[in-house]
Order: structure tokens, then C-alpha cells, then sequence
């Protein structure tokens, strides 16, 4: 019996300023903290033989000043189990010259089949300054101009493999040359162990690395159905 679990969202998840000295409630005595924790979401998600999680989500956005940890387990029972797992993130709220100005970003993605540690995928943005390094402090728009978005694309299992094996294909046609400006968008591909690929994605503009998952993602119409894949890149 296949059990598959779509998941998504109806709007990025967006992550608000640390504001230091804040009341830590509402009702109650004024209890005040100077070290005000960052924001804080951890899930663990197991799936069982011949399941599925396809965890689409709108990407991260984090406003100016903002402090951010995502942790993220997937236990998958056996080789029959199947993953597709986006995770990404924005410049920031663009409109109002928000532009990687938020203070921390940390996201950490572990797989597991068979209680072997396949994956363990980290990205931390921090816009502290290194006090031993000798080079210039660069702000994090510096490091991570030109592009606005990066996101990670993780697929693991039999029912991904046509995805798998269609962006190997396109992959493989890619070739590397130098260009005066940047490109709209760059990707690369990776195999990290049987059956599990990582996908790593970086663009201008949010938009188009919306647009390039739809089209890299469509062969999951044959699993879900057209109408709820439909649903996941409006």
C-alpha cells in the first residue's frame, strides 16, 4: 500500500525582526530578556515502506534583522520510501530595500534510510564579522550578489527516479563558459548515495527559480495528479 503526503504552503514563511529587551508574554509579570532567541522550527518526519513526502514549500523570507534555525529530520524506513524535499530561501522583502540585510539564517536538512545517515545538508548565512580574518568585512549582499534566491532540492526513491534521470540528461548538456554578466539562474546536480540526489539552484529573482522547479518537478503530475502538482507553483 503506497501512502503519499503532499505538503505546501500558501505564502513564504516569514520570519520577523529580533527585537531585544521584549516582553517574552503578554499577560503577566513584565518579564524582559536581553537575548531575545532567534525564531525556531524543527520538524521529524518518518516514512514508512513504500511511502512518500513531497515537501514543497514556498521559501523562506526573512525580514530586516532577523534570526533564523530550521532543523529538519527525515527517517526513511527502506530503500521503497520516497523524498522530494525542497528548501530555499529569499533576499528579503525586495519592495522595501530589504536585500540579505536579516542577521542569521541557519537550515539544516538530515536524511536517514535505514538508520544510515545519507545526507546531513547545512546552510548557514551569517552577517557577522570575522574579527580574526584579515580580509575586509563583506555584508552578506556582498558574498551572495547577484542572486536574490537560493534553494535545495533533495529527491530520494523509486517513484523520482523519472525526475532523477530527466535532469541528469539535462545536466549532462550543460557546458561551462565564461560570460560577461551573470545568469538568470545556475544549478547543479550531485548523486549522494543510491537512489538520492541533491539539486542546488541559485537565481535573480525568486520568480524564475519558481518557474525552473515547475518544469524540473512536472514527471510528479504521474504521481500526485495534475491538479494537486497544480497547486504547489501557482
Amino acid at each position: 500500500m503506497l501512502t503519499a503526503i503532499v505538503e505546501w504552503n500558501q505564502g513564504s514563511t516569514k520570519v520577523f525582526k529580533t527585537r531585544l529587551q521584549q516582553r517574552l508574554a503578554s499577560v503577566g509579570p513584565k518579564i524582559l530578556s536581553a537575548n531575545v532567541p532567534h525564531t525556531k522550527q524543527a520538524f521529524h518526519f518518518s516514512i514508512a515502506d513504500n511511502g512518500a513526502l513531497f515537501l514543497l514549500p514556498d521559501p523562506v523570507t526573512c525580514f530586516r534583522s532577523a534570526s533564523y534555525n530550521q532543523i529538519q529530520k527525515f527517517e526513511l524506513a527502506s530503500a521503497t520510501a520516497s523524498l522530494v524535499l525542497l528548501d530555499w530561501v529569499t533576499s528579503g522583502r525586495k519592495t522595501l530595500g530589504e536585500d540579505w540585510v536579516f542577521s542569521r539564517y541557519y537550515s539544516e536538512n538530515e536524511i536517514r534510510i535505514e538508520g544510515r545517515c545519507v545526507i546531513k545538508d547545512v546552510m548557514l548565512l551569517d552577517d557577522k564579522e570575522i574579527i580574526a580574518s584579515p580580509l575586509k568585512h563583506r555584508t552578506l549582499a556582498d558574498r551572495l550578489a547577484p542572486y536574490s534566491c537560493y534553494a535545495t532540492l533533495i529527491l530520494c526513491g523509486p517513484l523520482v527516479q523519472t525526475v532523477v534521470n530527466r535532469l541528469r540528461e539535462e545536466y549532462d548538456k550543460i557546458s561551462v563558459m565564461k560570460t560577461i554578466r551573470p545568469q538568470a539562474l545556475l544549478w547543479s546536480m550531485s548523486d549522494v548515495a543510491k537512489g538520492v540526489s541533491i539539486v542546488r539552484v541559485a537565481a535573480l529573482e525568486t520568480e524564475t527559480v519558481k518557474r525552473w522547479l515547475k518544469d524540473a518537478l512536472i514527471d510528479l503530475e504521474d504521481v500526485i495528479s495534475r491538479e494537486v502538482y497544480a497547486r504547489v507553483f501557482v
